[in-house]
This record gives structure tokens, C-alpha cells and sequence, in this order.
């Protein structure tokens, strides 16, 4: 509901993934005369304005992903198609999805070629965000279940392209003993982003709740556009990097994870459990609609964000500064799934709108504590320096593929079982089995 969601040179050698491990060197705080500034492990500490802008821009993205996937679009498919709107809702998530799926690792492995003066990542974070806006407009302006779906592709696709990029801006300029602080105010944007985006979507504009939409495009253009205007991105010399060739790419999609274990492990402890996330949230507007019974769903969906948003702003906070003080990552990665795990039986063993609240909030704090130190994690088991983008898009994906698998598997379980209590059942499971991913981690405590 707060999460996602939801992951574009030249040297005329081929792309096989030989060719890169010839020239990767492994990150280091030490500078290498080997490497080009913009390949360099960051040393210089970042300053509060890069947070803030950083965070900023991160805020604006979420907000689309709290405000349009979990109360918008299902709030607009139930108007115009009131009969079919729970498999309409899985076809938009599902397609939508495996769109993003490939857009996050597209636009780092592009980003990463980026020779552009204006540096590697500003371009990228520039175009997605301004096209993002335009698919926003598309989704307000929709009169039908086509037109809705053609602009929710656009949001999806160039919105994921620019957190694609935003996000590799970390690796890029945060020194490692800076991650864990960083990745935990990064985490705000989640929780702050799954506030304003239920605000606006469920509470502001309650008589036209689509009017958020127009707010929503001027967010995304007063932050994405200024941060990727006024980032210290470093120029990529022209030569450096193979060319990027399609089918050699498609062929090293995934890195090894027999090469690279640390990195797989990390990969999966975002995929498992985030399946389990998003069975437990995609449908909980129709979920306070149906079985609830709530009298007003979209604002009941709306307050359900906001106080899982507000928890999980504060215990992302506080994760993030405790584990960079004990250097213990793990284990709040380990408690904010068990956490999460309650929420979902929580509404799987008590449906009213009582449980429904004290679930948000339950959520909110284990999402927290999941959040604050994840990102920290991903960042100090790439493979690569050079292709600190791209490897972050294929993290990516264990974000988004888990919102497209999750509407086919609770589209499934609800025909099969006809119970929503089996559905949280089931997210509840996964979100465990994410303990059994993080645990053989080996470049983490």
C-alpha cells in the first residue's frame, strides 16, 4: 500500500559478463587511479541537502505508488467496471508490473553507459520523472478501463525508471559508514510517501478523489526535476564502459548468485517476503468493502495507510540509527518480519475495523524496521562498481516482480478458497519464509 510498488557508452567491445569481471574492481574507500572519479567509491560525507533532496524526490514517487496502486486505480476500476474490478485490478497489477520489472534494470544498465556531460544518473531521474507527470494527466482525464490502463503503464514505466536511477545515486555518493543513516532516512519517503498519498487520495478530495492526480504531477515536478538539475553526478569518460548490446544483457539479466551468494540471498530477502507484503495489502480496499463492510472503503483504505505510513516513519528512523550504532543489520530485518507476520494474522483471525487499525499499525512497525536497514544491506553486497545501477534495478525487481505474482496468487487463493482469511494466511507465510533468505547473508552482521 506504501511500497511498491515498485525497478536508460561506448566502447566497441561486446557486453558478455567475461568482458565486465575482466575490469570490475570490488568497491573500496580507497580511491583507485585505475577507476574513473565516477567509478570511485564514494569517500566525501554527504550533507543534509543531499538528504533532503534525495528523500524528497524519493517521496514523490512513493506517494504515487501508496496513492494510485492501492486507492485510485481500484477506487476508478470499481466505477467503471463495478463487476469485474477485483480481476480487472490483478490484469492492471500483474501487466503493470512486469513492465516496471524490466524498466528498473533497463534504466540502470543504460544509466550506467550514460556518457552524457550532465553525468550518468541526472538524465535518466530528468526524463522519467517529466514523463511520469504526463501518464499521471493520462489517469486523470480517463473515461474508460483502455484509456486507464494505457496511463497507468506510463506512470509505471517512467516512474520506476527514475527510482531506478534515484536509488543508484546512493552507492554513487554515500560513503558505506553513511548507508545505514542513509538508507534509513531514504526509508522515510516510504512511510512519508504512504502518508501524503493516502491523504490526498482518501481524504482531501473525498468528493473527487481524482483531483489528487493534479497534485500528485506538481510533487513529482518540484523535487524530481530540481534534484536531477542541481546533483554533483560525475561524468563517465567516453570509452570506458562496453556498449550495451540487448540479447548479451537479456543473457547476464541476473547476476550469478553462485559467483555472488551475498547478492542472491539479498535479492530473495526482498522478493519472499515482499510477496507476502503485497498478498497482504493489494487487496485491502475491497477487503474493508466486502468483508468489513466499511461504509467508506476508500477512506477506511486511506486511514489504514496513514497509520501504517506514521509507525513505520518512526520505527524506519529508529531502525536506521540503531543499527549503524550496534552494526547489526540483520537482526531488524529478522524482527520486522516477524512483525509484519502479526499484522497479517491479525486481519486473517479478526475481521472489523477495530483489528483493521491495530494490523496498520502493527504493519507500519515491522515495515519500519524492514526498511530502515535494507537498503544498507543491498548496497554492501553488489558485485560490481561499474554497474552499481544496473545490479540495484535487479535488486529492484525482487520489489515490483512481487506486486505482479501477488494478484495472481491472491486471485487464485480468493477463487479457491472464496476466504480472505486464507489469503492473509498465506502472505503471512511468505513474509516468515523471508527470515530463512537473510540468514545465510555472510557480508552482513
Amino acid at each position: 500500500m506504501f511500497v511498491t510498488s515498485g525497478r536508460l557508452l561506448k566502447r566497441k567491445e561486446s557486453f558478455p559478463m567475461e568482458d565486465i569481471q575482466a575490469v570490475d574492481i570490488a568497491l573500496s574507500a580507497e580511491p583507485s587511479p585505475d577507476l574513473p572519479e565516477a567509478l570511485q567509491a564514494p569517500t566525501r560525507q554527504v550533507g543534509r541537502g543531499f538528504m533532503f533532496a534525495l528523500t524528497a524526490s524519493a517521496i514523490s514517487l512513493y506517494i504515487l505508488y501508496a496513492g494510485i496502486g492501492a486507492l485510485l486505480l481500484p477506487f476508478q476500476i470499481g466505477l467503471l467496471a463495478p463487476g469485474s474490478k477485483v480481476a480487472i485490478l490483478s490484469f492492471f497489477t500483474s501487466i503493470t508490473v512486469l513492465i516496471a520489472l524490466f524498466a528498473n534494470p533497463l534504466a540502470g544498465a543504460f544509466s550506467d553507459r550514460t556518457t552524457s556531460r550532465f553525468g550518468r544518473r541526472r538524465p535518466w531521474i530528468l526524463v522519467g520523472g517529466l514523463l511520469t507527470v504526463v501518464g499521471l494527466l493520462f489517469m486523470w482525464r480517463a473515461t474508460s478501463i483502455p484509456l486507464l490502463f494505457i496511463g497507468y503503464c506510463f506512470v509505471e514505466l517512467f516512474s520506476n525508471i527514475a527510482l531506478a536511477t534515484l536509488v543508484a545515486t546512493i552507492p554513487d555518493q554515500v560513503p558505506e559508514n553513511q548507508r545505514g543513516t542513509v538508507s534509513g532516512i531514504f526509508g522515510l519517503a516510504t512511510g512519508l510517501g504512504g502518508i501524503l498519498g493516502a491523504i490526498l487520495a482518501g481524504q482531501i478530495f473525498k468528493s473527487a478523489p481524482t483531483n489528487a492526480y493534479v497534485v500528485m504531477f506538481l510533487i513529482v515536478l518540484l523535487t524530481t526535476i530540481p534534484f536531477a538539475l542541481f546533483l554533483h553526478d560525475k561524468v563517465l569518460p567516453k570509452g570506458y564502459m562496453p556498449a550495451f548490446h540487448l540479447g548479451a544483457f537479456l543473457k547476464n539479466f541476473w547476476v550469478n548468485p553462485r559467483k555472488y551468494p551475498d547478492f542472491g540471498w539479498a535479492w530473495l530477502t526482498r522478493f519472499v517476503p515482499f510477496v507476502g507484503y503485497f498478498l497482504g495489502i493489494t487487496y485491502i480496499f475491497y477487503y474493508l468493502e466486502d468483508v468489513v463492510k466499511y461504509p467508506a472503503a476508500l477512506q477506511g483504505a486511506s486511514t489504514f495507510s496513514i497509520i501504517a505510513a506514521v509507525v513505520s516513519l518512526l520505527s524506519t528512523v529508529l531502525g536506521g540509527f540503531l543499527s549503524d550504532r550496534l552494526k547489526r543489520r540483520k537482526l531488524f530485518v529478522i524482527a520486522g518480519m516477524c512483525i509484519m507476520a502479526i499484522s497479517f494474522l491479525l486481519l486473517a483471525l479478526f475481521q472489523s475495523w477495530i483489528a483493521v487499525l491495530v494490523a496498520a499499525a502493527v504493519l507500519g512497525f515491522g515495515l519500519g524496521a524492514y526498511l530502515a536497514v535494507d537498503v544498507a544491506i543491498v548496497t554492501l553486497v553488489l558485485p560490481s562498481a561499474k554497474n552499481r545501477a544496473k545490479d540495484m534495478g535487479i535488486i529492484n525487481i525482487a520489489n515490483t516482480l512481487p506486486h505482479s505474482v501477488a494478484p495472481v496468487l491472491a486471485g487464485f487463493i480468493l477463487a479457491l478458497t472464496h476466504s480472505y482469511s486464507f489469503l492473509y494466511i498465506a502472505a503471512t507465510i511468505f513474509v516468515l519464509l523471508g527470515i530463512l533468505t537473510v540468514m545465510p547473508i555472510k557480508a552482513v552482521r
